[in-house]
C-alpha cells in the first residue's frame, strides 16, 4: 500500500503520489436543495477529529490534482494576469541555523559553517537575476527573509542579499520588510546592520520563556538572552513579532500566558501562537490519521489567550497573529490572501505567480545545481483555473481573516452569494459562519473545524475529482471525506462572463483626475502622474493603512462601492 502524507488538511502532498482513477460526473450526489437539509448533513459529517493549530501552511487548493512541468523560464512563469495588477512580494529562504529544533520539520542545515552559507548565497543572487527582466515595471511591496534563521548569516553576507534585491528589484519606498531571527543570532551590531538595510520587521522565534520546556527543545538559548536580544529589538527595530508555541509534554496550563504576559511586558507589539504538532513527527502503523491527545486543551489554551491579549489592546491579523495596531504589521502575510504574485527565491521556497502556485527545489545540491545550469529551480508547479483562483482567496481568507463579498465581486465579477448562498446559509444555521453586512467569518464555535469548513467552498468540479483518490484515503482522512461526501453544493455555475464594471468606472475616474492634473501641470505633472500610477497599481483601499487589524480591514471593506 501506498505511504500518505499524514496532513492532507495542511500540506496535503502525498509522499508518493497516486494514479487518480476517472469518475463519472454523476458519481458525486448533488447536496443541494432545502438549507435545513443540507445543515443536517453538514452536522453528521463535521463529527471528526480535525487537528485544531498550527495553521501556518494551509493551502487551498491542496497541490494534488493539477501538477505540471514547470514554465521554462522566470517570463512563461508569470506570463499570465495579474488580479494584482503591477504588484508583488517576494519571500527569501536560508536554510542555515544555529541547531535544529526538536519541534522542526522546515528545510534547514543546522550548523554548517560561513563556506557552505556563501555559496549558497552566490547562488541566491543568481536566481535573483533570473527574475530580474520578468518583474521589471512591476513594484515590490514587501519582502519576508525566512528560514532557517536568516539572522545566523553574518554581516557581509546579509549585505550582498539586500544589495542584490535592490539590484535586481524596483522595491516600495515603504515596503514592510521582515527578516526572521532566532535567540543568540542578534547582538546589538547586526540590529543596526539590518536597521540600516531597510528592514523594519522582525519576526523572532522564542516558542516559550518557560526554562524546562526549552530544554526539550534543543534550544541553545537562555530567558535572560533572549530577553536582553528582545528589548534592543524592540527599541531599534520597533515592530517586532514573536512567535510562541503550546502543547509540549509536561508544559503547565499557564505557560503559554505566562509566556505572552512577559513579552508583552517588554513591550513586545506583535504575537503569534501555534501549537505544537505531534501529527508531523509521526508515522502511520494503521491506515489512519494520527490523533492528538491535546486536542481539547489546545483549543482551550487558544481561547485563553486570544482572551488575554484582547485585554492587552492586541487585535488579530491573522487567526492566530495578534498585533498592537498602533506599533506593529503584518502586512506581507495578509496581501498573500489578496492572490498577490509572490516570488519565490532559495531553496524550497514557495511561491505564487497568477494562478501558478509553485515552489522551488528542496535539496540544497540540485538547487545549487539548477542555478549553476541556468535553470529556475522550480520544482512543482500547480495550473489553477479561475474558478480555482477564485476559491484559493475566498478559502484563504475565510480560514485565517475575514471575507468581503463586495471585495470579491468587485475584484472577479463573481456574486460569491449566488454560488455559494446554500452553503453559507446552511453554516449559518449550524453557527459556523456569521455574516456582518458584507464581512463573512467563521465564528468561534467554528474552531473545532477551522481546517475543513474553508476547504468545503471548493469548486464542484474539483471535489468531483477527488473522487478518483484511493477509496481507503478517503474514508481515513477528513478533509477529502467529507468533501466528498457531502458532494455537490454551489447553488449555481461561475459566471465570469459580466467582467468588473466597477473596476472599469473607477478606472476612469482616475484617468479623468490625472488629465486635469496633466492639463493644468504640463510635462512635469506627466511624469508625477506616471509614477504615481506604477506606485498605486493593484492597490486596494486598506493597503493605506499601517494597522492591520480586523476592525480596521472592516471598515476599508465597507467603503468600497
Amino acid at each position: 500500500m501506498k505511504h500518505y502524507s499524514d496532513c492532507f488538511n495542511k500540506r496535503s502532498r502525498f509522499i508518493e503520489a497516486p494514479s487518480l482513477r476517472e469518475v463519472e460526473a454523476a458519481a458525486m450526489p448533488n447536496a443541494g436543495g432545502a438549507v435545513d437539509g443540507l445543515a443536517a448533513r453538514l452536522g453528521e459529517l463535521l463529527q471528526v477529529q480535525n487537528d485544531f493549530f498550527p495553521c501556518f501552511d494551509w493551502t487551498f487548493p491542496p497541490p494534488l490534482l493539477s501538477k505540471s512541468e514547470p514554465p521554462a523560464d522566470a517570463a512563461a512563469l508569470f506570463a499570465r494576469p495579474s488580479v494584482v495588477p503591477g504588484r508583488y512580494s517576494i519571500y527569501l529562504h536560508s536554510p542555515f541555523c544555529k541547531s535544529l529544533c526538536s519541534f522542526c520539520y522546515y528545510a534547514v542545515i543546522p550548523g554548517r559553517g560561513s563556506r557552505m552559507a556563501e555559496d549558497y548565497i552566490d547562488r541566491l543572487l543568481g536566481e535573483m537575476a533570473m527574475y530580474r527582466e520578468a518583474m521589471a515595471g512591476q513594484v515590490c511591496e514587501s519582502i519576508y527573509f525566512g528560514g532557517g534563521t536568516p539572522s545566523f548569516l553574518d554581516g557581509v553576507l546579509l549585505r550582498r542579499v539586500f544589495e542584490g534585491l535592490h539590484a535586481n528589484f524596483d522595491i516600495e519606498a515603504d515596503a514592510e520588510i521582515t527578516v526572521e531571527a532566532s535567540p543568540g543570532t542578534l547582538p546589538r551590531v547586526k540590529l543596526e546592520l539590518l536597521r540600516s538595510l531597510g528592514v523594519n520587521r522582525l519576526s523572532y522565534g522564542i516558542q516559550s520563556l518557560d526554562e524546562a520546556l526549552l530544554a526539550g527543545m534543543n534550544r541553545s538559548y537562555s530567558i535572560d538572552e533572549a530577553v536582553r536580544e528582545l528589548t534592543d529589538a524592540v527599541e531599534r527595530i520597533g515592530n517586532v513579532n514573536v512567535d510562541t508555541m503550546y502543547g509540549f509534554d509536561g508544559e503547565h496550563e499557564d505557560a503559554l500566558l505566562e509566556s505572552l504576559g512577559r513579552l508583552h511586558e517588554i513591550g513586545v507589539p506583535s504575537l503569534s501562537i501555534y501549537a505544537l504538532d505531534k501529527q508531523r513527527s509521526q508515522s502511520l502503523q494503521h491506515f489512519e490519521p494520527p490523533k492528538d491527545s491535546l486536542y481539547e486543551y489546545k483549543i482551550r489554551q487558544f481561547a485563553r489567550a486570544e482572551a488575554l491579549l484582547d485585554s492587552f489592546g492586541f487585535q488579530p491579523v491573522l487567526q492566530n497573529v495578534f498585533v498592537d495596531p498602533r506599533r506593529a504589521s503584518y502586512r506581507h502575510q495578509v496581501r498573500r490572501w489578496d492572490n498577490l504574485p509572490l516570488l519565490a527565491l532559495g531553496m524550497n521556497a514557495q511561491g505564487y505567480a497568477p494562478r501558478r502556485p509553485y515552489q522551488n527545489i528542496a535539496s540544497i545540491k540540485s538547487y545549487c545545481q539548477a542555478i549553476d545550469e541556468g535553470r529556475l529551480p522550480v520544482a512543482t508547479c500547480d495550473e489553477l483555473d479561475r474558478e480555482l483562483e477564485f476559491c484559493r482567496e475566498l478559502t484563504s481568507k475565510l480560514r485565517f481573516t475575514w471575507v468581503s463579498i463586495g471585495q470579491m465581486r468587485y475584484k472577479y465579477g463573481v456574486d460569491l452569494q449566488a454560488v455559494f448562498g446554500e452553503l453559507i446559509d446552511a453554516l449559518g444555521e449550524l453557527g459556523y459562519l456569521e455574516c456582518d453586512g458584507d464581512i463573512l467569518r467563521m465564528t468561534p464555535k467554528a474552531a473545532y473545524y477551522n481546517n475543513i469548513i474553508p476547504m468545503l467552498f471548493a469548486p464542484d468540479a474539483f471535489k468531483e475529482k477527488l473522487l478518483g483518490l484511493p477509496e481507503e484515503y478517503i474514508e481515513a482522512f477528513p478533509v477529502p471525506y467529507i468533501m466528498t461526501r457531502l458532494g455537490r453544493i454551489q447553488s449555481a455555475s461561475f459566471d465570469f462572463s459580466r467582467g468588473r464594471p466597477e473596476r472599469r468606472h473607477h478606472t476612469e475616474r482616475r484617468s479623468g483626475e490625472r488629465r486635469r492634473v496633466r492639463a493644468g501641470q504640463g510635462a512635469d505633472g506627466e511624469r508625477r502622474c506616471q509614477a504615481e500610477r506604477r506606485r498605486q497599481a493593484g492597490r486596494r483601499s486598506s493597503d493605506r493603512m499601517r494597522g492591520w487589524s480586523i476592525t480596521a480591514g472592516e471598515q476599508a471593506a465597507a467603503a468600497l462601492p
